[in-house]
């Protein structure tokens, strides 16, 4: 074990006479995070460089905020700033179970749904936590799409019918205007889902969180969770809204949002992970065909029934 870590561990008072320590190496984020037992209990202690400081602190008041609410996911315990070690330290309970996505796929279908039943309506929850200040979420992500497009033009890749997938998001801008602000989880997906006992336990990694658009929050269905399991794609929408029912605001919106992320994908992957970029064409294919180059909003995969 690092020493640093043994250091750190003994100025964290919720982790006084710790047992074991773990560490986590999954995962983009730029933060340290280990596995913490102490006694019966488990912790997951996150370290964040001091210039996440601001974001770790207001992510903890989120936590405790969202524990009100009854969201299941991690609580927060302590948030501490070491001022030597310029390190912002997190201690959050841990979540017993397994990745979603690793084992979803092999489950009745029923289960697969009634998972997605549980994660529309804990996503609906996320979404009743108002952003903090209000912004312009039109400029915000029209200055995004913009520099996504920029970068993608630079490289050699072209998606087939670009032009057509560029007019459907261009001639949508406008449907970004007055959107409601609120708390988004920001990659809300199987990956991030965990699953004890065959049953939905809680999502993990809220600490890529945003504030924006709430229907944002549902394009992961179409790049990740789609392509593993549509009965619970189809949960997760459904009981997400009171009737059952989206409506035409929400599918438009849910095709714009796809779309625009196919850019940034294209141009994330190529610069964060090369190796998974076939990996990525293929979700992105999937998510052309669900809806025809964008021909239609509601993707051929979604059910009324």
């Amino acid at each position: 074990m690092n020493v640093k870590v043994i250091d750190i561990l003994e100025n964290i008072p919720s982790l006084k006479g710790y047992s074991s320590v773990e560490k986590i190496d999954e995962g983009y984020s730029a933060d340290n995070k280990y596995i913490v037992n102490v006694r019966l209990n488990r912790y997951l202690l996150r370290l964040s460089d001091k210039r996440f400081k601001d974001k770790r602190k207001l992510e903890f008041l989120l936590l405790q905020d969202l524990e009100k609410q009854g969201v299941q996911t991690n609580k927060a315990i302590e948030h501490i700033f070491l001022e030597k070690a310029s390190l912002s330290v997190m201690v959050l309970s841990y979540i017993d179970g397994i990745p979603a996505n690793e084992v979803i796929s092999v489950l009745p279908d029923e289960t697969q749904y009634e998972i997605g039943i549980v994660a529309g309506q804990q996503l609906r929850k996320i979404h009743a936590v108002n952003a903090p200040q209000d912004f312009n979420w039109e400029v915000t992500q029209k200055k995004k799409f913009s520099y996504y497009l920029s970068e993608y033009r630079k490289g050699s890749f072209k998606l087939k019918n670009e032009d057509e997938i560029i007019r459907f998001i261009e001639g949508n801008l406008s449907q970004l205007k007055h959107r409601p602000s609120t708390l988004l989880h920001d990659d809300f997906h199987l990956g991030h889902i965990i699953l004890h006992n065959n049953a939905y336990n809680g999502f993990i990694d809220l600490n890529g969180y945003d504030f924006g658009d709430p229907y944002h929050d549902f394009y992961n269905l179409s790049l990740f969770s789609r392509r593993v399991s549509v009965p619970y794609c189809i949960g997760q929408i459904k009981s997400y809204f009171p009737n059952n029912q989206p409506d035409h605001t929400f599918w438009r919106l849910y095709a714009l949002y796809a779309a625009m992320n196919l850019f940034s994908t294209i141009v994330w992957t190529r610069k964060y992970d090369e190796h998974s970029f076939d990996d990525a064409l293929e979700r992105i294919d999937l998510i052309l065909q669900d809806h025809d180059y964008f021909n239609f909003d509601k993707p051929l995969w979604y059910k009324t029934v």
